[in-house]
């Protein structure tokens, strides 16, 4: 039997998903670069250094408060119409 084929996307953190849409990387891009290091055998090496990296989780922090607080205002704009 052969293993289900999932969407990649699907599993990719919200967060940054996000900071790939505000950057002027695509998702394509994003793809290609994990791809390459991956290809190349530093892709665990990079992850580790990333999240040891101080500003990373910072970062993350911002986003996910910035996402968040849109969510947020989302629905109370969605209250008060109701």
């Amino acid at each position: 039997m052969l293993p289900e084929k999932t969407n990649i996307s699907a599993r990719v953190e919200i967060t940054l998903k996000k900071i790939v849409e505000e950057s002027s990387f695509t998702h394509r891009d994003a793809y290609e670069l994990g791809a390459m290091l991956i290809a190349i055998g530093d892709a665990q090496e990079t992850i580790t250094l990333i999240h040891n990296n101080p500003n990373y989780e910072r970062i993350m922090k911002q986003r996910e408060y910035k996402l968040i607080e849109e969510r947020k205002q989302e629905l109370e704009r969605e209250l008060r119409d109701l």
